[in-house]
């Protein structure tokens, strides 16, 4: 989130995100304005128990009201607001869900986190209605089923989560909060937000009258109020007018836009980062969990009366401005008005290219997956247009921010193969080369038949862009950094593979390793290519006769080499990999060059990972789940830790067994195996230790004044010209790497499973 996160002025957001004109959100808050919007009845007696429930520490108490408060906004503005237009998607409720947890999709025992439970839903009424008649709510005890109603992430439209007020200085700012409201119902200008309080100073609790119905008087009688500072919130169109269009850095800061004395949502407040974790996986969850239904998503956090909307696609967050709903209430209420003006693409929903199985689906209903839906691509040789059908999901890219790859099976019109085929739809960045010419350069080269078959392709750049929504707002189209951001929609149609974790055991490791290597070295030796995405998910196979036959997937990572051995075209400056199994000196160094040898090193964790995990379907035990668990959902120190500590701390492998490396039974007699492919590594990094200790060394005389800066910057530049960074001076090569494993291989005629781990 620190690198992906942007603010901009609210007026701006909701103009980008929302696509509604600011003039018209100002008009619905003139109008909410003079026909009294918070002397409604429903809405007085909601803001009132919310202010009530605000001075506790029960978060839930506040849920109710809240969401009173704002469907009854939606209601009067549909009767009330003239020109208003009919709501696209007529029966969306603020609904609470709390406690129930959102329904995943993934299996029992996976190991991401999916216990998400928001405070508040935006659904239709149509799914309300409809969940008591989905299997999962049908199928559950009926004591747990308040629990399990079968909400997917599919049926939500956006979502809010509420956190009541810290508890420090929670009593005066309530005071203050109420005696607000109470002046807005009574016609009068709201007072400011309370100042800081002194130091020492204890702060006053609200008396039982001060939480009266908001037409009574609160703290003293309007005529002894002029001493009070006054200040009238800004008009709509013109909050932020002032604002930069550059875009900004990404900080850590919470001050409210207006209301700069409060600190409840700074840095001091010990649970901003709590507030900010919970964002990012509902975020997580909708983008991953939606079969690639969803382009982008937002959604609301409330913090007392403070209010912040945030907006995420492939390229990160984009976070408004705060107000606060309670002392800018028509603001607030036209922007709830806002949102149910949006349709499907403003939600997100209308991917572009594919068109719905039925031209007349219900709005209210949202679509639970992509089957069905069709697409038309032009076949690159036999020049014509093919209808391309998706079928079933098969896999969704599981991260917050990047391709957010999803892939389906796909029946083609006429056909283009009697082979299975898939379709791969993601977001790409528009200055990386296309993955189809990536591997059109591998033709001709024996690599190529170890590489996926690619028959149709399409980029999407004119239809649809990020820029085009609310990134064309944040992205100056003349800064370099932000073009690499930039993406587009991809739609490749591959032939179907299987994942080799479903078929590699202790008979076909080593063959299938072996492979992975000689892909590898000629992709980097005879293509000038990298692939720099190894990781277990693109590893695919074939069956060829009775051999595993590899298939090394997912180009979208990869670059071409100059002679030089330096990528050709963009880059980014951050690390490249999957983290679990990314080398340990990428994550350390983020902005170093990549090399061959973090490919193979990434080889490395793969059958490591393999080595504890595998085979598929069998329990796995505490032991192993864990070290695999702190390979990936620690956070960035600490994986970097777990994993540096495999080639720091010991002299053999075999002292890495069974504790920090407990290898599974099935590929214990792979032990041997794994010594050779680890000891070439931990050579290595012995030797860059070496190194460095050497350039610490010419640092410290210059410390000391030995040496001169020209001195010094010209001895650190003759150490490093002698040391080959790409090898490690020759540690990590294939030709040891195959040696090693040569030298290593297990004897599986006389293994018997179980034996070596029961002696």
């Amino acid at each position: 989130m620190d690198e992906s996160t942007e603010r901009m002025p609210l007026r701006l957001w909701v103009s980008a995100v929302l696509g509604c004109p600011v003039d018209r959100v100002q008009s619905w808050v003139d109008t909410f304005n003079k026909e009294r919007l918070c002397e409604d009845d429903i809405i007085g007696t909601s803001v009132q128990a919310y202010l009530q429930a605000a001075n506790s520490e029960r978060e839930e108490a506040l849920y109710q009201p809240f969401c009173a408060m704002a469907n009854r906004v939606l209601e009067w503005a549909r009767d009330h607001v003239p020109g208003l237009p009919t709501y696209p998607i007529p029966d969306l409720l603020f609904v609470r869900n709390d406690p129930v947890v959102v329904d995943n999709g993934r299996e029992e025992g996976d190991n991401r986190d999916a216990d998400c439970k928001p405070d508040i839903v935006l659904i239709s009424q149509t799914t309300c209605n409809d969940l008591e008649n989905r299997p999962k709510y049908q199928q559950a005890p009926p004591r747990k089923r308040h629990k399990t109603t079968g909400v997917d992430w599919c049926d939500i439209f956006s979502l809010l989560e509420l956190k009541p007020f810290p508890t420090s200085r929670r009593a005066a700012y309530l005071v203050g909060l109420i005696a607000a409201w109470s002046s807005k119902v009574r016609g009068e200008e709201p007072l400011p937000a309370p100042s800081l309080v002194a130091s020492g100073s204890r702060p006053q609790r609200p008396t039982p009258s001060s939480l009266q119905s908001p037409g009574v008087p609160l703290l003293s009688e309007p005529g002894t109020n002029s001493n009070r500072l006054k200040r009238k919130p800004e008009p709509f169109v013109t909050e932020g007018a002032n604002q930069s269009r550059k875009r900004p850095r990404a900080k850590r800061n919470y001050l409210p836009e207006i209301y700069e004395s409060d600190y409840f949502l700074s840095e001091k407040c010990s649970v901003a980062k709590e507030f900010e974790d919970h964002m990012a996986r509902y975020a997580l969850e909708m983008l991953s969990c939606t079969r690639g239904t969803r382009l982008f998503f937002f959604q609301c956090l409330v913090v007392g009366d403070i209010v912040e909307f945030w907006y995420c696609d492939a390229s990160g967050f984009v976070r408004s401005y705060q107000i606060s709903w309670v002392r800018e209430f028509d603001k607030f209420a036209a922007i709830l008005v806002a949102i149910a003006c949006c349709d499907y693409a403003h939600f997100g929903l209308d991917i572009p290219n594919l068109s719905p199985p039925a031209p007349d689906l219900n709005p209210s209903i949202p679509p639970m997956s992509l089957t069905g839906y069709s697409t038309t691509m032009r076949h690159p040789t036999l020049d014509i247009d093919v209808k391309v059908t998706l079928g079933s999901e098969v896999f969704t890219q599981y991260s917050l921010v990047g391709r957010h790859t999803c892939v389906y099976d796909v029946t083609t019109e006429p056909p283009v193969s009697p082979d299975p085929l898939v379709i791969k739809m993601s977001l790409q960045s528009v200055c990386r080369t296309p993955e189809q010419e990536l591997l059109a350069l591998a033709d001709g080269f024996p690599v190529s038949e170890h590489l996926p078959k690619a028959f149709m392709w399409t980029d999407r750049a004119t239809e649809w862009r990020l820029a085009h929504g609310v990134r064309g707002l944040m992205f100056l189209q003349n800064d370099e950094d932000e073009t690499y951001e930039e993406r587009c929609q991809r739609h490749i149609v591959f032939k179907k593979y299987k994942p080799i974790e479903s078929v590699i055991s202790s008979s076909n490791m080593d063959h299938v390793f072996n492979q992975l290597l000689d892909c590898l070295h000629e992709l980097r030796y005879e293509v000038n290519m990298l692939h720099r995405d190894i990781s277990l998910s693109n590893l695919m196979y074939e069956m060829r006769g009775t051999v595993v036959w590899l298939i090394l997937n997912d180009f979208d990572l990869a670059t071409r080499l100059d002679e030089h051995g330096r990528p050709l075209g963009a880059t980014g400056s951050h690390r490249m990999g999957t983290l679990p199994f990314m080398s340990v000196d990428l994550i350390k160094h983020p902005e170093m060059l990549h090399l061959l040898r973090h490919d193979l090193e990434s080889a490395f964790f793969v059958a490591l990972w393999c080595g504890i995990r595998l085979p598929s379907g069998q329990k796995i035990d505490a032991a192993r789940r864990d070290v695999l668990l702190s390979w990936e959902q620690h956070g960035l120190n600490a994986i970097l830790k777990a994993k540096a500590q495999i080639f720091a701390n010991s002299d053999s492998f075999f002292q890495l067994v069974p504790g920090e490396i407990p290898i599974s039974p099935e590929f214990c007699q792979y032990e041997m195996w794994f010594d050779g492919f680890w000891k070439v590594f931990f050579d290595g990094y012995q030797k860059l230790a070496d190194h460095h200790r050497r350039l610490a060394v010419i640092q410290r005389d210059l410390r000391v004044k030995r040496i001169n800066e020209n001195q010094a910057e010209g001895l650190i530049k003759a150490a490093n010209s002698k040391f080959n960074f790409e090898t490690l001076n020759d540690a990590v090569t294939y030709t040891k790497i195959k040696a090693a494993l040569e030298s290593c291989k297990p004897d599986l005629a006389t293994y018997v499973p179980g034996f070596v781990s029961e002696m």
